[in-house]
């Protein structure tokens, strides 16, 4: 079973680079995008387990994106990735898919944003 993962970032070049390292990895396929209303319409056409969400994106882009989503998929986890490399973005997926994220951490909650 391959894990389906949205992610939205504001950089092109980073956003190549993240897919590419996430469809690299064993059990994950990723698609991307930069603009929001794209966003909406992947999340809408596909099926997808986990959203990431990476640097750049505004805390009202992520509070919105996350009201959408999660009407149209309730219990949607949706995390943010900030860089760090392969080896953390991979732990931060895993962790997330694994259910340890997402039912405590919402980035459209987050206090620290």
């Amino acid at each position: 079973m391959k894990y389906r993962i949205l992610v939205l970032g504001r950089h092109e070049d980073i956003l190549a680079t993240i897919l590419r390292l996430i469809n690299n990895m064993e059990g994950l396929e990723a698609t991307g995008t930069t603009d929001d209303e794209e966003a909406i319409e992947l999340f809408y056409r596909h099926q997808y387990d986990l959203v990431l969400v990476g640097g750049g994106i505004s805390s009202t882009s992520e509070k919105r994106l996350k009201k959408l989503f999660s009407l149209h998929t309730p219990g949607i986890k949706m995390i943010q990735h900030f860089g760090g490399g392969g080896g953390l973005l991979q732990n931060e997926i895993r962790y997330a898919l694994e259910g340890n994220a997402g039912n405590g951490v919402n980035v459209a909650d987050n206090p620290f944003s």
